[in-house]
């Protein structure tokens, strides 16, 4: 992995714009300004945007910044208030927001939101816009996938947040592999956790690959979209990761876990791989970024890949995402400043300087020339990956098949009978 990338947000560089150059003082709608016209007079539209996060400070939120003030200086009869929604108020703050008629015309969402403000009519569907932007084609197929709702799009990805496979090369070596080739299936995964894991007394000292024993939701999803379960139907708004693809997947999970240490995937300070532990895991790419800062000695000793697939390729893959509110009235506007955070020249700047991958099929090979191996990988996991599952009670989905999770990996109850009885209890409470 090239040290230049440097996998952190915290590391970047500061962007010179501050908050100043894209915040408004004006409450009301329109500001007057002068024109050419005669009148003196003309009508500046006010565009309020919220952006999840703690404010100006954030290497992102500088880069959206630096993209509002250069929409500004182009579009003068605009005006963009930014408004920072801490991620712990985000969902009381819009239902406020929407109950008292006072929602901005622009949101920054996560996948998880989309469904949820979809159902309820809250997010306008981007459909006609996208069909009459000129960009659409160069937008990466996944992203609009990830964005949609029953068969629309609500939410303009912009910047995807994939887990890779990574693996130490060092440990492979020692372990007679080769340190270039990870594994290319689930049976050479399960081969080479064995051969990786080291065992002492009855105890795993360094896992094979990483199992969490706890909070292991991503792990169920991962491998059973690998396995051809889809997991949620979200078409028809079902749990559906008791049937036979996604046993099939736990079990499996359930089998490499004898060579893995124990840990809580809620708790990032305890996962092995991050602590030297573990030879094998699913990972952010910004977490190798992290560890390598902490450890420079590991520059060049961990590998990556986008996934290893079961009968398909699939892995988890986060996006952040622009949402224009039913309720706004400058619906046209607000498209227009999507179009320009996700215009060739945006995008590049945002990958520049943040060192994220980009939604934009032609800035693809540009990223992947930064850093060649962690980026191809990074690429192909954004082009397979899934998110959390478009339903709106995604939070219950994660309560629910956690709890099937664990009673399988604790052995409270077989895999098949505690993701049906999850499944059930889920059923129950959505009233399905």
């Amino acid at each position: 992995m090239n040290k230049k990338t440097g996998w952190l947000l915290t590391s970047v560089v500061a962007l010179s714009m501050t908050l100043s150059a894209c915040s408004g003082s004006s409450n009301s709608d329109q500001l007057s300004k002068g024109d050419d016209s005669g009148n003196g007079q003309t009508q500046q539209k006010i565009l309020k945007f919220w952006m999840r996060g703690s404010g100006p400070n954030e290497a992102l939120t500088r880069s959206v910044a630096s993209d509002i003030a250069a929409f500004e200086a182009q579009n003068p009869d605009i005006k963009v208030e930014i408004d920072y929604i801490p991620y712990a108020d985000v969902e009381a703050k819009w239902n406020t927001a929407f109950a008292g008629g006072t929602a901005p015309d622009l949101f920054e969402v996560g996948i998880i939101n989309i469904a949820s403000r979809a159902n309820l009519e809250q997010f306008a569907p981007l459909d006609d816009f996208i069909n009459g932007w000129a960009g659409k084609d160069d937008i990466i197929d996944n992203i609009y996938k990830l964005g949609s709702y029953k068969d629309k799009v609500y939410g303009m990805g912009y910047m995807p947040a994939p887990n890779v496979f990574a693996y130490r090369k060092d440990y492979f070596e020692a372990a007679g592999l080769d340190p270039n080739t990870p594994p290319k299936n689930w049976e050479e995964l399960m081969e080479y956790s064995q051969k990786l894991a080291v065992i002492e007394n009855g105890k795993v000292v360094r896992g094979g690959f990483d199992v969490p024993k706890q909070n292991g939701s991503f792990w169920l999803e991962i491998f059973g979209h690998q396995n051809g379960s889809a997991v949620v139907d979200e078409t028809n708004e079902m749990p559906v990761f008791d049937e036979p693809a996604a046993v099939e997947a736990l079990e499996f999970v359930k089998e490499l876990s004898q060579y893995s240490i124990p840990y809580d995937a809620q708790k990032a300070e305890t996962v092995p791989f991050r602590l030297g532990q573990s030879a094998m895991t699913y990972i952010a790419p910004d977490s190798i970024g992290e560890m390598i800062k902490n450890d420079p000695s590991l520059e060049g000793k961990i590998g990556v890949a986008s996934n290893v697939p079961g009968k398909q390729p699939s892995t988890f893959n986060g996006l952040r995402l622009f949402s224009i509110a039913s309720t706004s009235k400058q619906k046209d506007e607000a498209w227009k400043l999507i179009e320009f955070f996700l215009s060739k020249e945006r995008a590049e700047l945002r990958m520049k300087e943040l060192m994220v991958p980009v939604v934009n099929k032609s800035l693809s090979d540009r990223f992947v020339e930064m850093d060649p191996e962690m980026n191809a990988a990074i690429m192909e996991a954004v082009q397979i990956g899934a998110g959390r599952p478009k339903v709106t009670w995604s939070p219950l989905f994660e309560k629910y098949s956690n709890q099937g999770y664990e009673e399988a990996l604790f052995g409270v109850k077989p895999v098949e009978q505690a993701l049906k009885d999850a499944v059930a209890d889920l059923k129950k409470e959505i009233g399905k």
